[in-house]
């Protein structure tokens, strides 16, 4: 299933599909965070957290489902922490989404290195992105809007 970066989260909540106006997507996100579908790393919530708006409203109740890493996870996020540029102010998160989505074989679900529709943002710099970084490591990486499609997502 999907693993869920911050930025799918912040993205999607504040510029792509606001809750008010799209208030199914966020049900359909909720649901499949209690079933299982989606995951997202302990660090994400740290991140979440960082913002105090409502989004980190909404995922407080949610904190258990933010999930802590296994061993393997760990390892896992050490080695891609040594392929992604050092930002201390952002991305903290990112290596604990890779290495969650391979340990599980599942798909990363993020904006970051691509636009809206899912396209590579032309830069020399894409493969230290988190979509070149998934390339490098075998992890399938989406947009929200491929997740929630891939979720059964309809909405009238």
């Amino acid at each position: 299933m999907f693993v869920f970066d911050t930025s799918a989260y912040i993205s999607g909540w504040h510029h792509h599909l606001r809750p008010k106006t799209f208030p199914g997507v966020w049900s359909l996100i909720e649901a499949a965070l209690d079933d299982g579908r989606i995951v997202s790393p302990r660090a994400v919530y740290a991140e979440l957290e960082t913002k105090d708006d409502d989004l980190i409203a909404w995922a407080k109740p949610r904190t258990a489902l933010f999930v802590d890493p296994s061993e393997d996870v760990q390892r896992a996020a050490g080695l891609i922490q040594g392929d992604l540029p050092h930002n201390p102010l952002r991305n903290t998160a990112d290596p604990w989404v890779i290495a969650e989505a391979q340990a599980r074989g599942w798909t990363v679900v993020t904006y970051e290195g691509q636009t809206f529709s899912g396209a590579p943002i032309p830069t020399a710099r894409w493969h230290r992105s988190m979509p070149g970084i998934c390339q490098r490591y075998g992890v399938v990486c989406v947009t929200l809007p491929d997740a929630i499609d891939a979720l059964g997502g309809v909405f009238h």
